[in-house]
């Protein structure tokens, strides 16, 4: 069984609160990715993902809000060290499909459910392999 250490985004993108939604939505797209983190006075206070954004979106068409208004907080985290079992359960717990990995309370990165899946699916076809 992996560790999240093993399989989390590195350096996420991150954006402080007040950001605009739109803001954060062009990040995503220019760096490829689907959910920035967002920090208030250094600290990680949230997290916003694509899924968020069209939720929002779909029920309002309002981009000129900050993310403050759409990020999952309280702020979703798991330590880096804890089992990838470990983020299967929060994942099912809150509902997410993101989650911010620390490391002594600092933010060090994402983990997506979608991360878990390839995992276990590359282990599984190297296992078929041997």
């Amino acid at each position: 069984m992996s560790k999240i250490s093993h399989i989390l985004l590195k350096n996420p993108v991150v954006v402080p609160t007040g950001t605009k939604l739109s803001e954060a939505a062009q990040l995503m797209k220019k760096n490829r990715i689907a959910s920035v983190l967002v920090s208030r006075n250094g600290r990680l206070a949230g997290i916003i993902s694509v899924g968020d954004i069209m939720s929002r979106v779909a029920a309002e068409a309002d981009m000129d809000i900050e993310v403050d208004e759409v990020m999952h907080s309280p702020e979703i985290t798991i330590d880096s060290d804890k089992w990838l079992m470990d983020a299967i359960a929060m994942f099912e717990h809150c509902k997410t499909s993101h989650i911010a990995v620390v490391e002594r309370g600092e933010k060090v990165g994402i983990i997506r459910a979608e991360d878990i899946l390839h995992t276990y699916r590359f282990n599984g076809q190297r296992e078929e392999k041997r």
